[in-house]
């Protein structure tokens, strides 16, 4: 009965308007952009599942992850899911033919399952196999991060999530606790210039550089950039904090499966609950995931803390982004 209720009072779908045909970068993308697929992912929020159901029913999405993914990954076949489609492909190359004796290449991989699905999801280990994939595919391609380059939805949900919680993202400064060479980086900043953010201030591990390339997006938008020594200097200095997992795996290579991780991360780049409820009270804190000491779990109860909030949210982000590609790409 509720959820008919939902059904029944659900507001209209927003049009689908043009976005660019694929997500392989932000760095072309304009405010408009970004706010449509937000409206979406608001109207999904609060739409009942079967309504959501009718968004792309039949679509199929192609999913290519030579690299390994947790809630990117699941969150993009759940999406499919929600929006009446489904799902198909791999997540271990090791069992395609670009990942055995043949080793195919990725431009004929991405032809060969474009010409069975709607849209391509497409993670990868080298730094511009999005923009190839995008230039051979015969449908849209979403890029879940490739190489160091970027990772455009998780740069348009973390962005979403924070302007949630400060209203505009215009004239803000956000705190970046992290590898600033990470690809995540260079999407969130590109995001930031966008929306004309005031600075951003870095927290990061010992013996990491801002990249020259990241400095230059920084200058062109005229954004203010600067260090902190701590957790406690950067919470002081920033409107919001979003944080990357503190040690990172090699994203050239597909997966990582030893490594010796620091026996206990310095306390300086710690977020936990004492440092929150001394310092940081009113700072939202945002955190891509997999978290790891930076942001411990004794933090999840605290009300600026949004781990999870940006976990579910990103299916309807991931949602919003693939049925406004796919009606794109539709009407073309």
């Amino acid at each position: 009965m509720t959820q008919q209720l939902m059904s029944a009072q659900a507001p209209p779908a927003p049009p689908a308007t043009g976005l660019p045909r694929h997500a392989v970068s932000l760095s072309s993308w304009r405010r408009a952009d970004y706010e449509r697929v937000w409206e979406r992912a608001e109207w999904m929020l609060g739409s009942s599942t079967e309504t959501l159901a009718r968004t792309a029913p039949g679509a199929l999405l192609g999913v290519l992850f030579y690299q390994n993914s947790t809630r990117t990954r699941l969150s993009f076949e759940v999406a499919a899911r929600r929006i009446g489609g489904s799902s198909v492909g791999f997540c271990d190359v090791t069992t395609t033919r670009a990942g055995d004796f043949y080793q195919e290449s990725l431009e004929d991989t991405v032809r060969v399952i474009g010409s069975y699905a709607d849209i391509l999801v497409l993670r990868h280990t080298d730094d511009d196999a999005a923009e190839r994939a995008a230039a051979v595919s015969p449908v849209p391609v979403v890029s879940a991060g490739t190489g160091d380059r970027e990772h455009p939805t998780q740069a348009m949900l973390d962005l979403w999530v924070l302007r949630s919680k400060l209203d505009s993202l215009t004239g803000v400064t956000v705190g970046y606790v992290g590898d600033p060479a990470c690809r995540y980086a260079r999407s969130l900043v590109h995001g930031l210039a966008t929306f004309h953010a005031a600075g951003i201030v870095f927290l990061s591990p010992d013996g990491t550089r801002v990249p020259d390339d990241v400095r230059a997006t920084l200058a062109r938008a005229r954004m203010s950039w600067r260090t902190a020594g701590s957790a406690t200097e950067l919470l002081r200095a920033v409107d919001a904090v979003t944080i990357i997992p503190f040690e990172l795996s090699d994203f050239h290579e597909s997966a990582v499966r030893s490594h010796t991780r620091s026996a206990r991360l310095d306390q300086r780049f710690v977020f936990d609950a004492g440092l929150l409820s001394r310092t940081g009270t009113g700072v939202p804190l945002i955190h891509t995931g997999p978290r790891g000491p930076e942001l411990p779990p004794e933090t999840d109860d605290l009300p600026n803390v949004h781990y999870f909030e940006g976990v579910t949210k990103g299916v309807h982000l991931r949602a919003a982004l693939l049925a406004e590609l796919l009606a794109g790409h539709r009407r073309r």
